[in-house]
């Protein structure tokens, strides 16, 4: 998982760096996302597993594909920016 203002979590592409790193004088302005539920405002990353049917895979059985989601770490909601787009 990439974290805002980390240098090291790619604030570069291509070995080019793409614009001056976030400061606290930056993320002391930005905008807090909160949960749309219990208005919680720390998340936490957790896995959504997917069974993907044998016959669309060409596979002799099913599979399973982990999708990675951001929820509240209180209601465990999942917010519609982080839904994935399936």
């Amino acid at each position: 998982m990439n974290i805002v203002g980390d240098n090291n979590s790619g604030n570069t592409q291509n070995g080019q760096q793409q614009g001056p790193p976030l400061t606290s004088a930056h993320l002391k302005d930005a905008e807090d996302i909160i949960c749309e539920e219990c208005e919680c405002n720390i998340f936490e990353e957790k896995i959504m597993l997917k069974k993907v049917s044998k016959f669309i895979t060409g596979n002799d059985r099913d599979s399973i594909s982990p999708i990675p989601v951001i929820v509240c770490a209180k209601c465990n909601n999942i917010n519609e920016m982080f839904k994935p787009q399936l």
